[in-house]
């Protein structure tokens, strides 16, 4: 069996993983949410690791951790179970990397594996961030029009969660369901930014709360910040569209150099272990991995627009 086809295994065994981890947390979240409309009592307390999570959330690791679960829609998961499975997942291609290529590209495997998890949140919430973006015009119509037929904010906002697609479905649902237990507009629709940060929904946010506090022609302001969103959509895949290529070559620099690397090991099995047992080696393997590092980040850095 080649080392190619060991490592594509390798990533679907990890992959199909994630995904069976991830429908059972959905579904011990479901049952636990049944069981609480049953019994109030706090159950979950005496449960080990549902206070570990709650230690863990405390901490400045752990509610970044939580932020980027609940901006990327999994809703079941918790930071303590994510960092099991990103731990587990690293030791396990740490031991297949280590019996192809080395103990140093194991170590190597590690470090990619915890980055490459972190970077996946990201992106998947990026691409959460984004869709929502995208319905945020339709959005404000739907709120100008509950206000121009006379429906408080709060009203109007439920319409919206009922009437709109996913994640704007979830994401109101949940500002609804915040308002109806007592929570203010304002630290309602504040959480909704924390979830999923952007400059538009910044805007439309404080738009209701000033509109909320201080009265005005709600009406029109809501029909204006409809207008200027569709016209930021357009002006975003405009941009997304331009720079694409240079963002496909940021990755193919990491790429080829870690293909590289273990195409090498392969030739000639301990190569990379040679290399770094000696002063010369470490210069060497050092520096190509600085340049490679420095490439792709100054490639991300240049494709990278702020809107």
């Amino acid at each position: 069996m080649t080392p190619v086809l060991i490592a594509a295994m390798l990533f679907v065994t990890l992959v199909l993983l994630v995904t069976t981890v991830a429908v059972l947390q959905q579904d011990v979240a479901y049952r636990r949410r049944l069981l609480a409309a049953v019994d109030a009592r706090p159950t979950w307390r005496s449960d080990l690791l549902g206070r570990i999570d709650v230690r863990f959330r405390r901490t400045r690791w752990g509610s970044a951790i939580a932020a980027l679960l609940a901006g990327s829609g999994l809703v079941g998961w918790t930071p303590t179970v994510f960092v099991l499975l990103v731990t587990g997942a690293a030791l396990a291609a740490a031991f297949v990397t280590s019996l192809i290529a080395g103990r140093i590209a194991a170590v190597l495997a590690v470090v990619i594996v915890v980055a490459s998890s972190r970077r996946w949140l990201q992106k998947r919430r990026e691409a959460r961030i984004e869709k929502f973006i995208g319905q945020l015009p339709e959005l404000a119509r739907l709120l100008a029009n509950g206000a121009q037929a006379g429906l408080g904010v709060r009203r109007s906002i439920e319409l919206a969660a009922r009437e709109m697609e996913e994640p704007a479905a979830t994401e109101l649902g949940q500002v609804g369901a915040e308002l109806a237990v007592g929570q203010s507009l304002q630290g309602a629709l504040g959480h909704l930014a924390e979830r999923l940060p952007s400059r538009e929904l910044v805007v439309l946010v404080q738009t209701l709360v000033i509109q909320g506090k201080a009265g005005g022609a709600l009406v029109t302001a809501l029909q204006n910040i409809a207008a200027t969103l569709d016209e930021r959509r357009q002006l975003r895949r405009e941009i997304k569209t331009a720079v694409v290529g240079a963002t496909f070559s940021g990755y193919a620099v990491v790429l080829i150099g870690g293909f590289a690397v273990i195409f090498m090991n392969v030739l000639s099995p301990g190569a990379l272990d040679t290399m770094f047992g000696t002063l010369i080696g470490q210069l060497v393997l050092g520096t190509a991995a600085a340049l490679f590092l420095i490439g792709f980040f100054v490639i991300n850095r240049i494709t990278k627009v702020k809107f």
